[in-house]
């Protein structure tokens, strides 16, 4: 019985929930969803830095884009993905188009994954180490700080978010986006509560 009960503990604790959505976006456009628990998944709009291939005066245009949050509804500057995915500094990760020295192509090409935290007081404790972690010469044990900052990120309660680019489109003159459509895959634990809308499936858990 004893082992019976160590395997299903061990089963549930690698078991996770998912849903799935498609967004379909223009330039300029932006995307919205309660996912539950507070919060909020988005898609926003932006202007990524056109690079290479440009003229000197070309290159104060700005290339249409979109930018991936996790937010809490009540404290949307909040991003609850940024503190818990690596690097941390010039993540491109969170952007779908150019930017961080990549072009619109080599950023749609390939699935974007990452963690995302679920809880206020995670966001706060792992918020609040990074900063050591990203000036740790300024402290007296360099390894300590990127440590506490790994082990606090290991402890936080955290989902995962898939977003795969199904197709793109874009100004056959310019080159710059004009359309974008995505499938959206959000997992949580078992006992994370969706928003009544939102109907989830079982499965397991992204490393």
């Amino acid at each position: 019985m004893c082992l019976i009960a160590a395997v299903d503990l061990r089963a549930q604790s690698s078991a996770c929930q998912s849903i799935f959505f498609k967004v379909d976006l223009r330039a300029g456009e932006n995307f919205e969803r309660e996912l539950g628990g507070g919060l909020l998944f988005r898609v926003r709009s932006e202007q990524a830095q056109s690079e290479k291939g440009q003229s000197e005066k070309d290159q104060s245009a700005k290339a249409p884009a979109w930018f991936l949050d996790i937010v809490p509804a009540e404290e949307i500057t909040k991003d609850y993905i940024y503190p818990v995915n690596l690097p941390l500094r010039l993540n491109a990760n969170q952007t779908l188009g150019p930017g961080f020295g990549e072009t619109a192509a080599s950023s749609l090409a390939h699935p974007h994954e990452m963690h995302f935290l679920l809880r206020r007081s995670d966001y706060d404790r792992v918020l609040g180490l990074i900063g050591n972690v990203l000036s740790s010469y300024k402290t007296s044990d360099p390894d300590k700080a990127l440590s506490d900052y790994t082990n606090a990120v290991d402890e936080a309660r955290k989902g995962s978010l898939r977003v795969s680019i199904s197709s793109y489109k874009t100004d056959p003159k310019t080159g710059t986006l004009t359309r974008i459509k995505l499938r959206v895959e959000v997992s949580t634990p078992l006992d994370f509560q969706f928003a009544p809308h939102l109907y989830p499936l079982p499965g397991p858990c992204h490393p």
